[in-house]
């Protein structure tokens, strides 16, 4: 039974009553919840640390180059 009460369970309610009664129901303590939950998942996303995935690997020849350019719209 102390599982149920685990902090898995707290962020679940604590989510649910926040758009339910503050998003959906008006309620200006909820909507404030709401509003700290989702600005600090947000702030997670935003300061990430640690390594970034890679999105592109290429292995170059001795004597290969490889540019990145970015064209803005004007040219």
């Amino acid at each position: 039974m102390a599982a149920r009460f685990g902090p898995a369970y707290v962020r679940r309610t604590l989510r649910d009553n926040s758009v339910r009664k503050g998003l959906m129901g008006g309620n200006r303590f909820w909507l404030a919840i709401f509003v700290a939950r989702y600005l600090t998942r947000l702030s997670r996303k935003v300061t990430k640390r640690g390594e970034k995935p890679i999105r592109f690997s290429e292995s170059l020849k001795p004597g290969e180059s490889f540019v990145i350019r970015h064209v803005g719209s004007n040219e």
